[in-house]
């Protein structure tokens, strides 16, 4: 993954909210994690390019999401990530593939064939430089995330979040999601990919900090 990161692409545009799919095929990726596996609308969209991807760990916080709350409420389904063209599941770590993945595929090509939305329209957020003067390091990195970094981390189920950038000692801190969460290229990703990328374009960073959700509560986010 990290050897990649360099290579270019132009960011989509975001369309409107994806439409109603009478025929929907699903088809299963495995990815660098194994418990989490990427489930692909084969012609369709999950959320539509241009928006921001969002992960759900219980069915209570995913109220606004139909598609993530149904696929919490079964069982063995630990977290669910909704990006443009996919759903991430992770599993919980007794649960089996061999048994779960074909009632997750089942069920996701059933919610779409009936024509649901997986997260309500007013939820669905777009890719923004957030409150960032535009030229700022920060509105610099999120382009460098947004165009070089996150396409390719999303083709293994996964994604990656801009947290905040500490101009005292240079710290750019990141937080790997989804598939990426605890996965053993994580680190390969931020300190080869990502700091090889900002080293090129942004030498103001001078380290990538990756967080996880146990360590990264007392952190500020951006606009607090």
């Amino acid at each position: 993954m990290a050897a990649v990161l360099f290579r270019s692409m132009l960011r989509r545009p975001w369309p409107a909210a994806p439409r109603f799919l009478r025929s929907v095929s699903v088809f299963v990726e495995a990815t660098p994690n194994p418990k989490s596996m990427k489930f692909v609308l084969d012609g369709g969209e999950v959320l539509g390019s241009g928006t921001k991807t969002m992960l759900f760990r219980s069915a209570e916080e995913a109220i606004q999401a139909p598609l993530a709350k149904m696929l919490l409420e079964m069982d063995g389904v630990r977290e669910v990530l909704l990006a443009a063209e996919h759903v991430t599941v992770t599993k919980a770590t007794l649960a089996d593939w061999e048994e779960l993945q074909d009632v997750v595929e089942t069920e996701i090509n059933k919610f779409f064939e009936a024509g649901n939305v997986a997260v309500n329209p007013d939820a669905v957020e777009t890719i923004d430089p957030q409150d960032f003067e535009e030229g700022s390091i920060e509105w610099q990195i999120l382009e460098l995330l947004e165009e070089r970094v996150k396409p390719f981390v999303q083709q293994d189920g996964g994604d990656i979040e801009f947290v905040r950038f500490d101009h005292g000692d240079g710290s750019l801190y990141l937080r790997m999601v989804g598939s990426c969460s605890g996965c053993s290229q994580s680190h390969a990703t931020l300190q080869e990919g990502v700091k090889k990328l900002m080293d090129h374009y942004l030498p103001e960073v001078k380290q990538i900090v990756g967080l996880n959700d146990e360590l990264d509560e007392d952190v500020p986010r951006p606009g607090r």
